[in-house]
């Protein structure tokens, strides 16, 4: 590896504003330097706009964490992305929360953040979170601000999206092998195989193994991973790209504290679930878990006409089987949720130059997912004398039908002298699947067998619902202006849209409150998408080799769901009907101060609020208007030094996250913390003659700081309600150890 490879990419923030001006329209990427063509070992490079964040190989190499298992690690050193995992393994998130915030804003309902080469094969609830291998991705794009019309597919893109470039198959014959181990008895195997070109056609499998203990209390992880990746060039004309990804995932979660035992960090940071089974208690580490066996396939076909214009077609298909087991400590209960569906479809796009300053691209995607998203089978226990768990019933039991997503897309962009643009826009035919509810009168007499309790049960008319359609016009704009060599503006607007779907959990969980006055379907038809208009504008200025990156974003959210009284049907249900704001400032600066030494900092400020009260009862009112809304610091910072000493590079990193709340009341605060993680690389001798061999040390949580990591809460939680926030201690300290050998 490179000595002049810097760890500072593990603060790689702000580098939307950083690219350099030598295209048009162009996504910012980061590229760490393969030659001695750059003092600091990066060349900075557009790639389509400067509103975009990209990571290379190295880069995702440096800044994955220690498990390389998920992308959301890479890019948490972006400025106003928070994400914050229970444990090294990115994926100790419970069945209703991802522990990823971006400019505040997390994700609603069944949709994923990840796409896989534009195609959005993700999904929450359920497995796939950590379904890809690092080690095989190329390069990571981030879109939190400006979302081009084709990377923002799937069931939401209102936090914005992270599309992951697979490392194709290499040229040349080559095996690639890791070996990680540290803290809590971690430990990650990995070993690809490249075939080389063979003709028209090149390959490269991989396999992996990961496990490891949890840091507090009982349980443990086990993770197994394949992939097949086939390309096939038989002309100047036409490539295909063919991807085959087997994920099996099974690990215990972490117990979220009480904001009373999250106040009082200090002795409850080490607490979880129980060892053993109890009488009368749900909190057997045991019935805290998750298991998910994920099936992914995917393709990219070209074809390349004469005139340079392009036409690609991109199916996809995901299997998602599995289970999560959670608490219910409350009612004494334990809920063992199954998950069986699928997600599946295609995208197609034309590109073509009309011209010298036009490029067009015409594009549909179609797409269709089944539930859950929202829950539709989940079995529900009681705790005997014993301890053991006892059939009580199906907590929900439901047959739904397939969300359905019809979206062509187009957009024009190109250059006229040293003005760029992009306009596009997408429509949205988004077709909402029914839902039949046959959870009422279940016991435990009836059958555990999904199937068979469908068969033999009775139709809920009341909690039963048709399809709902929803059509929007969802417009994308960029414009940018290079003043001179070193100073470059822009501005752009994106209209992005989302969904929650806990109206039916909700209504089935609380049906006495509404049969026989109000039915589900009444609900349902007042149900909104959620909108947000985004906007942004930044500079990038660059001057005796230290680049200043300055940027304002303002979004306009409305029907935001919340949970409201509604004084004409005289009953409280979750509705999409409020309206939210958020603006915000990063700003980062980044450059060296010697030739062995060179840091990055940033800065981000971050309001995001309700704009009006929430009317929580016939009498009351909620007065939350203007409060932050939970889990949002309103600063964030982060900093990295990077030495050089000889074959070392050594580079501490520091950030700070400020005060948040657990609910928007704003009365349950939990205090900022700072965190300390040292990086070190090492290039080892060439072993067993290796083309490549490298040592990395990595330490996470230097001064074993005790805090509270991310807060499992929604948007709207008042002090009030009857479910409370979670919230989940951060990693401690750990210190872990990883050899790189190519051959």
């Amino acid at each position: 590896m490179n000595k002049n490879i810097a760890i500072t990419l593990s603060m790689i923030v702000a580098s939307n504003l950083f690219a350099e001006s030598t295209a048009a329209y162009q996504i910012e990427t980061i590229r760490v330097s393969d030659s001695n063509a750059t003092q600091n070992g990066f060349e900075l490079q557009n790639n389509q706009n400067i509103n975009s964040q990209s990571y290379n190989q190295k880069a995702i190499e440096l800044l994955a964490g220690q498990s390389y298992t998920t992308p959301l690690q890479v890019i948490d050193m972006s400025p106003s992305v928070n994400f914050q995992p229970a444990d090294i393994f990115g994926s100790n998130e419970s069945s209703f929360h991802d522990p990823l915030r971006i400019r505040g804003k997390n994700q609603s309902g069944p949709g994923g953040v990840i796409l896989l080469e534009g195609i959005p094969i993700s999904g929450n609830p359920g497995g796939g979170k950590t379904a890809i291998d690092m080690e095989n991705i190329a390069a990571i794009d981030l879109y939190k601000g400006f979302v081009p019309v084709d990377k923002g597919l799937g069931f939401s893109n209102l936090i914005g999206k992270v599309d992951l470039s697979v490392e194709k198959p290499r040229k040349e014959q080559t095996t690639t092998f890791s070996q990680m181990l540290g803290s809590n008895d971690a430990k990650k195997s990995f070993i690809r195989f490249d075939t080389g070109q063979k003709g028209d056609w090149a390959a490269f499998g991989s396999l992996s193994y990961t496990e490891g203990d949890k840091w507090k209390g009982k349980g443990d992880l086990e993770r197994k991973n394949g992939m097949l990746g086939i390309t096939y060039t038989p002309n100047d004309h036409f490539k295909a790209d063919i991807f085959a990804i087997r994920n099996s995932d099974d690990h215990h979660s972490y117990y979220g504290l009480t904001y009373d035992e999250a106040k009082d960090i200090e002795h409850h940071y080490n607490k979880d679930w129980n060892s053993y089974p109890t009488k009368g208690s749900a909190n057997y580490y045991d019935w805290n878990k998750q298991k998910f066996d994920d099936t992914i396939l995917a393709g990219n076909l070209i074809y390349t006409f004469n005139d340079d214009s392009l036409l690609s077609f991109k199916p996809y298909y995901l299997k998602d089987k599995g289970e999560y087991w959670f608490a219910n400590a409350k009612q004494n209960r334990v809920i063992q949720w199954l998950i069986d569906h699928d997600l599946y479809g295609a995208v197609t796009e034309y590109e073509r130059t009309i011209f010298d300053t036009v490029e067009m691209k015409l594009g549909y995607w179609y797409g269709r997912q089944q539930p859950p998203g929202p829950p539709v089978s989940q079995r529900r226990y009681t705790i005997d004398a014993s301890g053991s768990l006892v059939f009580n019933g199906w907590n929900m039991l439901a047959k739904n039908g397939y969300h359905e997503f019809n979206s062509p897309f187009i957009e024009f962009s190109g250059e006229i002298n040293r003005f760029s643009y992009a306009i596009g826009a997408r429509y949205l035919d988004f077709r909402l699947g029914s839902l039949h509810s046959y959870t009422n009168g279940t016991n435990g007499s009836t059958s555990t067998d999904y199937g068979t309790a469908i068969e033999d049960g009775t139709l809920d008319s009341w909690a039963s619902v048709n399809a709902k359609k929803f059509n929007k016009i969802l417009p994308s704009m960029y414009f940018a202006y290079q003043i001179d060599d070193s100073t470059e503006i822009y501005a752009d607007y994106t209209k992005s849209y989302g969904m929650d779907v806990n109206l039916f959990p909700s209504y089935v969980s609380n049906r006495a409150n509404y049969v026989p006055n109000v039915t589900l379907q009444q609900l349902w038809d007042k149900q909104e998408l959620e909108l947000s208009d985004n906007f942004d504008i930044g500079i990038k200025y660059t001057h005796n080799g230290i680049t200043y990156a300055p940027n304002l974003f303002f979004t306009n959210v409305t029907d935001k769901q919340a949970t409201i009284f509604d004084p004409l049907l005289n009953v409280k249900y979750p509705s999409n009907c409020v309206d939210a704001k958020s603006y915000g400032a990063e700003f980062a600066l980044s450059g060296n101060l010697s030739d062995q030494l060179e840091f990055m900092a940033s800065a981000a400020y971050n309001k995001y609020y309700y704009t009006q009260n929430l009317k929580t009862s016939p009498t009351e009112t909620s007065t939350i208007k203007g409060n932050q809304i939970p889990d949002t610091p309103l600063y964030t910072f982060k900093g990295s030094l990077t030495y050089s000493l000889e074959e070392w590079k050594i580079s501490p990193i520091i950030k700070y996250t400020a005060s948040r709340y657990g609910n928007v009341d704003n009365t349950q605060k939990i205090p900022g913390y700072t965190v300390v993680d040292l990086n070190a690389q090492y290039p080892l001798p060439k072993i067993m003659g290796s083309k490549e061999s490298t040592l990395d040390l990595q330490v996470t949580n230097l001064f074993d700081k005790k805090y509270i990591g991310s807060i499992i809460t929604p948007d709207n939680a008042l002090s009030v309600d009857t479910t409370q926030p979670s919230y989940l201690a951060g990693m401690p300290f750990g210190i872990y150890a990883t050899i790189n050998i190519k051959f």
